[in-house]
């Protein structure tokens, strides 16, 4: 029985699933133990996270877009692979062993770098931000009026072209700028700091953008990623959001309040800008399902720079929405979200409680 498994089963695969069941272990418990999972993010699921950000982080492009674009003619040339080996039963089970080897791996890298993450201790917990639960009427307005102050404040001094606001710098000096603010944070709200990752431009954007899906991070190349056929004030705020994730935030509503927190902490202003209209957007669907009439009054005090800035992005979205692939999507992603624990895309919501909590603590 060994002499045959040795024949047919590589060394590869017997490495591979024993990685995959320690890693299925140590998430279990992570399930089952909060305090575990907090300590498992924070230590073993930094160093991978780091780990596999700085292998790729020298990369010009994204290698998880290179990777999507070419699995389809990968896996062609692995069937017709395999069609040639055939009358080899030997290499072709080998072959098959060494596919499952690259996923094993490709899932246990998924309990380190997001899968824990969802399972530690509510953002909420740490550094004393309240969880608000239900959000009073006249509070949710308050803020929304904070954010809209804020948001025509930083507005008036920026770059403007075609009615919209231009980011003055490249992707790669607002990675180092973000850096900055994240490391502003001091670690606090479980973010890693002094990480030095940072965000990649998707080429096929448009595809992204069918998806629904402003940015994306990579969970088994370490990549933050972003879609840059959206306007460039949602740049700094996605790319923060991002970063989050490459950090150790798995939430998506907590990697929005972080993102939040980042940008408004820089010391740059259109970052800001993107910080506050990106938080205001929030609220402001959040008001228009408490009180209409409210949130038209609170609409007209918006700039006229950053509506305009809502409009060509609702744009974009609008020329994607019968996308069959962002339908798709959205059915995806909220089963992914629930099945890691959250209450599925509404979960986002949660960003404007933890917001108004930190206005709470702030006041």
């Amino acid at each position: 029985m060994r002499r045959l498994i040795k024949k047919y089963v590589p060394t590869v695969f017997c490495v591979a699933i024993s990685i995959f069941l320690f890693s299925a272990m140590l998430y279990l418990v992570a399930i089952c133990y909060t305090p575990f999972a907090d300590f498992l993010n924070g230590t073993l699921g930094t160093a991978i996270r780091f780990l596999l950000a700085r292998l790729t982080g020298w990369l010009p492009f994204s290698l998880f877009e290179l990777l999507l674009i070419c699995i389809l003619p990968l896996a062609v040339l692995f069937v017709i692979y395999l069609i040639r080996v055939k009358r080899d039963n030997r290499d072709m089970v080998r072959s098959i062993f060494s596919l499952l080897s690259v996923i094993l791996l490709i899932l246990s890298s998924y309990v380190f770098t997001l899968g824990v993450g969802y399972r530690t201790s509510p953002l909420s917990e740490k550094n004393g931000i309240e969880d608000v639960g239900n959000i009073e009427k006249e509070e949710l307005f308050y803020v929304t009026e904070i954010l809209i102050s804020e948001t025509n404040a930083l507005a008036e001094g920026l770059t403007l072209q075609n009615g919209e606001t231009v980011m003055p710098y490249k992707l790669s000096e607002l990675c180092e700028l973000l850096s900055d603010a994240f490391a502003e944070l001091n670690g606090e709200y479980g973010v890693c700091d002094g990480f030095g990752g940072g965000v990649k431009p998707v080429l096929f954007s448009t595809v992204m953008s069918d998806a629904g899906i402003t940015g994306i991070y990579s969970f088994f190349t370490g990549e933050a990623n972003v879609n840059v056929e959206y306007p460039h004030y949602t740049l700094p705020f996605t790319a923060a959001h991002e970063m989050a994730h490459q950090r150790g935030v798995a939430r998506e509503n907590e990697a929005n309040f972080v993102a939040f927190l980042v940008c408004i902490g820089s010391s740059d202003e259109y970052i800001r800008y993107s910080g506050y209209l990106g938080m205001l957007e929030y609220f402001l669907s959040a008001a228009y399902a408490t009180d209409r009439e409210e949130y038209a009054e609170l609409y007209s005090k918006i700039s006229e720079v950053a509506i305009s800035d809502m409009r060509a992005a609702a744009a974009v979205s609008r020329a994607h929405a019968d996308s069959l692939i962002g339908k798709i999507n959205d059915r995806l992603n909220d089963g992914y979200l629930k099945f890691n624990g959250t209450d599925g895309v509404v979960s986002y919501g949660y960003a404007v409680r933890l917001t108004v909590g930190y206005y709470r603590k702030n006041a």
